[in-house]
């Protein structure tokens, strides 16, 4: 006959085991025999301060199923702490579950992420940084200062040259039209120094240049086709490209050099009123409008075939011409 066991008794397959269960304590220490199934853990007493009880620990036998649950929290206030259980396994024995854990505070939330920056608008240094005065005019007329001289590269990011092109008051010009470019007039008269030069299609609207020294270089075919207005100390307007100068030629100042070289170049009037005057035509069918000259000294070769085919005066104090028979002159 098999004794009666107490209530914190048990038997298994492989005998008695033991289980002390302290009365309010957290769970109940298990030895499981061979192969033997554990009892659970008791639940956690209520304490003081509103803690839940200590969860059990299960230890299974060698190769037994070893299930440990831990006690139960109690949960009195908000402070309360769930019990805590850990389950040790045996050898191919299952992982003892863990107790009934208190309230488990929610996790913060998330910051979000900053915007990320737009990235800077790109641009372009057209002028030194420590520019002076009139460099400061130069870089806001629209174009950009190197070495001392306010120079429209037009077309560039500096100078794009769609609007009129004004060369500010006292520091040296220099512009540069590319083919086509340049389409709007030019006035460089406030300049120290000014040079122009057109490419083909270029500077089709009225140039005028002043200046200690003004050269005015029509290079492109039909190039400057607005008309030139040179009135620097020393002025050179040349004319080269074919077409080039179709409209009104003027030059003055001190002295005065007008070359018509190109085919049909300078195809309306050229007049020169400067101290000394030089005016060369001899592009084939160059200067075809009247050529007038006056002044103190006046030159004038019109040697090529039918140029100055309408004639040209002299009014200067002394004259030379080219030919001297052949060409329609007044004097």
């Amino acid at each position: 006959m098999v004794p009666l066991l107490g209530a914190a008794c048990q038997l298994d397959k492989s005998g008695l085991s033991a289980v002390v269960t302290p009365s309010g304590s957290g769970g109940a220490l298990v030895l499981a025999g061979s192969g033997g199934v554990t009892s659970t853990g008791g639940s956690g007493g209520v304490t003081a301060a509103g803690d839940g009880g200590t969860g059990g620990t299960a230890a299974s036998g060698a190769g037994g199923d070893a299930v440990g649950a831990g006690g139960g929290g109690d949960v009195v206030d908000a402070s309360g702490a769930g019990g805590g259980a850990t389950g040790a396994t045996g050898a191919g024995g299952f992982h003892g579950t863990g107790g009934s854990g208190g309230l488990r505070g929610m996790g913060g939330i998330s910051g979000v992420g900053g915007l990320k920056g737009t990235g800077g608008v790109t641009t372009t240094t057209c002028g030194p940084p420590d520019a002076d005065v009139d460099c400061a005019a130069c870089v806001a007329a629209g174009g950009a200062c190197d070495e001392g001289v306010c120079t429209f590269a037009c077309g560039s990011g500096c100078s794009p040259c769609i609007a009129p092109i004004t060369c500010p008051k006292g520091i040296a010009c220099k512009i540069t039209c590319p083919t086509g470019g340049c389409n709007a007039a030019i006035d460089c008269r406030a300049a120290t120094t000014c040079s122009i030069t057109c490419a083909d299609n270029a500077c089709g609207k009225p140039i005028q240049c002043a200046g200690s020294t003004c050269t005015v270089t029509c290079s492109g075919t039909n190039s400057c086709a607005g008309g030139v207005a040179a009135t620097g100390d020393t002025s050179t307007v040349t004319c080269s490209g074919m077409g080039s100068c179709k409209g009104p030629m003027t030059c003055g100042g001190n002295d005065c050099d007008v070359e018509c070289t190109g085919p049909t170049s300078c195809g309306s009037t050229v007049t020169t009123s400067a101290g000394t005057n030089k005016i060369t035509c001899h592009g084939g069918n160059a200067c075809a409008g009247d050529v007038k000259c006056s002044g103190n000294v006046c030159t004038t070769d019109c040697s090529g075939t039918k140029d100055c085919a309408n004639g040209y005066c002299c009014y200067a104090a002394s004259c030379e011409t080219t030919p001297k028979t052949g060409v329609p002159t007044c004097h």
